[in-house]
């Protein structure tokens, strides 16, 4: 896209824009400022003196992403400010470093451009502009002379009852329709409750987008109508983006992400992180890779994106194996060839879809300095997730049985154990129930009413574990342990986590600071109870007890769910790998569209 506004007679396309602070998000995120800066319409007005730090999770140019995928050609930084200012390049690194690049003075008036020459293939490049006398920034960017590929993107966003979040998001997208003519269309597919709100109605018209109404088929069913829509339109649209509901948004994002489509290769999907509507400043993923067992690592999840030790992770940036649905373009060439995502209602079924963009010859990119908040998983303790999370880790395996070693036994008899040995006892029977299913075969996707199925599920694993205390407890200190080492030592720990709850007698101490969701396990809760935060702060959190009755009759489940598994799993695998292709066809979703 050619910068607008300013350079219009020179070959300059922009690469990335620079973001000044939005109202209600973390300013350090956008700019650091050792003085007080005011964000006026017609752009930033800053003091004599003060020093405006562009090296932010937002403003930094992540050398190790544009260098490693895409072909950017000869880069220049492009600012237009009225004052007298010392512009400053560093390159920074995980160590700590800032070297100096390059550093001239920018005259009254002037509009600035500094060809950035010597690049390293790693670390990132900062933005610091020294005020010498009151300074007006009115635009800037981070350039290139490399002319992008055309981009056509559409948008589909599926809703379920999140009506103000909703609508917050389509207020930001309204003004981008007007005025980006890559942006081609807007789909939003509802679930649920009738769209009523006049704002909600008004905010859609703007906008310009289509409204469909389907049952409930998750957020799966959900994105895949989405995407038979965007294949239908004119088959010059080049991305699909898709975005969740409830997603705080910045409209930037868009143009920023419509920018990178048109440098990285046409067969690269791009995501953007997932940082905590609780903590905006908290990195949940950016990207995610698939270990052995189908286990998931989240990158970065965590870390302050507001600190130099978060924005180092992105000195290097490698292709992950799929990217989060909360914002995440795709290719449609790929998806004109792999189809539309298997109905498994909700999680993982962009795991999956990412596995598919691999073995067609794509990448999954995460791409640094785009990002969207939303409510942490964290504290998401329902029984029911965990449900289908099991369930559709296991449908993937089996569908790609050659991306990373499917789970074996002792992974499907570790798991509802370690909620056991954890005291999560429901979250172990939903786990059960997910092994049966899967060993059941497709015939569990295929059910002709998908939300009765899905209220029936939610309903039966509905309840919580433990009881809400009125407590506000520590996070546990120092690193967590986590369940890694070979297989004896894991075996040993949680038959000696077994006996110790299962001994009669003195009852074994509880814990007194709290542990998140994800760093619970049987190497950190110890025989007691424990407290588990149910936001991410711990201002509130749930006492998780042993109870030896529920132990010893879920463990007993367990064992006999664990031998079928080993009797059935090659039946099993069979099965979905020869149904897979039945169960995600165009036919097949247009029957349940139709419903």
């Amino acid at each position: 896209m050619n910068v607008p506004g300013f350079f219009p007679n020179e070959p300059t396309y922009r690469l990335q824009d620079l973001l000044f602070p939005a109202d209600d998000r973390p300013g350090d995120l956008y700019l650091r400022s050792s003085a007080a800066v005011t964000c006026r319409d017609e752009g930033l007005e800053c003091g004599a003196g003060a020093s405006l730090d562009f090296g932010t999770w937002f403003n930094s140019l992540y050398l190790g992403f544009w260098q490693r995928h895409a072909q950017i050609g000869e880069l220049s930084l492009r600012l237009a400010l009225r004052g007298h200012a010392r512009i400053r390049v560093e390159h920074r690194s995980g160590s700590g470093s800032r070297v100096l690049t390059q550093q001239e003075i920018c005259g009254e008036g002037e509009t600035f451009v500094m060809p950035i020459k010597g690049m390293e293939k790693d670390g990132r490049l900062a933005l610091v502009i020294d005020c010498l006398g009151p300074c007006l920034v009115l635009h800037g960017a981070w350039a290139t002379d490399a002319a992008p590929r055309p981009v056509r993107l559409s948008i589909g966003i599926c809703t379920f009852n999140r009506e103000a979040t909703l609508r917050r998001s389509l207020q930001g997208l309204a003004p981008l329709r007007a005025s980006v003519p890559e942006l081609e269309a807007i789909f939003l597919v509802n679930q649920g409750a009738p769209l009523d709100d006049p704002a909600t109605k008004t905010a859609l018209t703007q906008a310009g987008v289509t409204l469909l109404n389907q049952p409930n088929l998750g957020g799966a069913g959900g994105f895949a109508r989405t995407l038979a829509e965007a294949q239908s339109l004119d088959p010059g649209l080049t991305h699909h983006l898709l975005m969740d509901d409830d997603i705080e948004l910045d409209p930037r994002m868009i143009l920023r992400l419509i920018d990178a489509l048109g440098h990285v290769p046409a067969d690269c999907a791009l995501g953007g992180a997932m940082v905590e509507t609780e903590r905006p400043r908290v990195l949940h993923e950016a990207g995610a890779k698939l270990r052995p067992g189908w286990y998931v690592t989240s990158f970065g999840t965590g870390r302050n994106l507001a600190r130099e030790a978060g924005l180092a992770l992105f000195d290097q940036v490698d292709p992950v194996d799929y990217n989060g649905w909360w914002f995440c373009a795709l290719p449609m060439q790929a998806v004109r060839r792999a189809g539309l995502p298997m109905p498994l209602f909700i999680r993982g079924d962009d795991m999956e879809y990412g596995c598919r963009i691999a073995e067609l010859g794509g990448r999954n990119l995460s791409l640094p300095g785009c990002s969207v908040w939303h409510d942490a998983f964290t504290a998401k303790a329902r029984p029911w997730l965990g449900y289908y999370d099991f369930r559709n880790m296991l449908i993937n395996a089996a569908l790609h049985p050659d991306r990373v070693r499917p789970p074996r036994g002792l992974d499907v008899l570790g798991n509802p154990m370690s909620h056991l040995l954890t005291h999560q006892y429901g979250a172990a029977r939903a786990l059960r129930h997910a092994v049966r299913d899967y060993l059941a075969g497709p015939a569990v996707l295929a059910r002709r009413d998908i939300a009765r199925w899905h209220q029936a599920i939610s309903a039966g694993h509905g309840i919580e574990d433990g009881q809400p205390v009125a407590t506000q407890a520590p996070p546990r200190p120092g690193p967590v342990p986590r369940l890694d080492g070979p297989t004896w030592a894991l075996v040993l720990l949680f038959l000696r986590r077994f006996l110790a709850i299962s001994r009669p007698g003195r009852r074994p101490e509880d814990t007194t600071s709290s542990l998140s969701l994800l760093e619970i396990n049987p190497a950190v809760t110890g025989p007691g109870a424990y407290l588990r935060r149910a936001d991410p702060e711990g201002r509130h959190c749930v006492r998780m007890a042993p109870a030896r009755r529920h132990l010893w009759a879920g463990s007993l489940a367990s064992l006999l769910v664990w031998m079928c598994f080993l009797l059935l799993r090659r039946r099993a695998a069979r099965r979905w790998k020869a149904a897979g292709a039945m169960l995600k066809a165009d036919r097949a979703w247009d029957e349940r569209f139709a419903k």
